[in-house]
């Protein structure tokens, strides 16, 4: 995949991705890598040292790769190394909660992300837990990120059916289904030599936000 990069966090999302990527010889072109300097964990992150997991499978796998100077995407020393590369699509995996600003965004890349939920119905965050709850279903959407959060173009949507298991939801049940959405969009596009969409005006559906700890519980264990 000569025209497409990766933006990767030290997440245990982006260790499934790339795990998966690898699996599927879908490997990118390059990989800029966001390492946690600090000594807490952020978003996304199950367990410290993790970016010597990650820096790891990329070495086995001979991708090419970068480690940022800093883990913040928006900063001035990642948009130009963003800027200076010559893929024009790349793979978004980031800490949890991150946004992308304006100035990543108007860089003239297209950021492909899978959003953990089923668009346009779940948009926001923890979106998968309201899912359970609502309909006993998880989801996750390929989109190319716009500035309207999870209103991008929508290339691919599944549902899934709930897992027994519930209670590790977000560091392998939606990270499982998302990578199984990443991989049959990328394999959609290289199947025939160009993005396609479901739908490019995501419009409608409902916004959530970060579920209360109560309703978490309801999701994952039941009434």
């Amino acid at each position: 995949m000569n025209d497409i990069a990766m933006l990767a966090a030290d997440t245990s999302r982006t260790k499934y991705y790339v795990t998966q990527l690898i699996k599927n010889n879908l490997q990118p072109a390059y990989v800029l890598v966001l390492l946690n300097s600090g000594s807490e964990l952020l978003p996304g992150q199950k367990e410290s040292g993790f970016e010597n997991e990650l820096v790891k499978l990329l070495l086995m796998a001979n991708i090419k790769y970068d480690v940022a100077p800093t883990f913040d995407i928006n900063s001035p020393e990642v948009i130009m190394m963003i800027s200076n590369r010559s893929e024009s699509v790349f793979i978004f995996s980031g800490f949890g909660g991150t946004l992308l600003e304006d100035k990543v965004l108007s860089t003239g890349k297209f950021f492909l992300h899978v959003h953990g939920g089923y668009l346009p119905d779940y948009k926001g965050s923890t979106t998968n837990y309201y899912s359970l709850i609502n309909e006993n279903t998880i989801g996750a959407s390929s989109i190319f990120l716009s500035h309207e959060i999870d209103c991008g173009p929508v290339l691919l949507r599944r549902k899934f059916i709930a897992p027994l298991n519930r209670k590790d939801m977000d560091h392998v049940h939606d990270s499982e289904a998302r990578s199984k959405v990443l991989i049959e969009t990328l394999n959609q596009y290289l199947d025939s030599g160009g993005w396609s969409f479901e739908f490019k005006k995501n419009q409608g559906g409902e916004t959530y936000y970060i579920i209360h700890p109560v309703l978490k519980a309801i999701a994952i264990f039941g009434e």
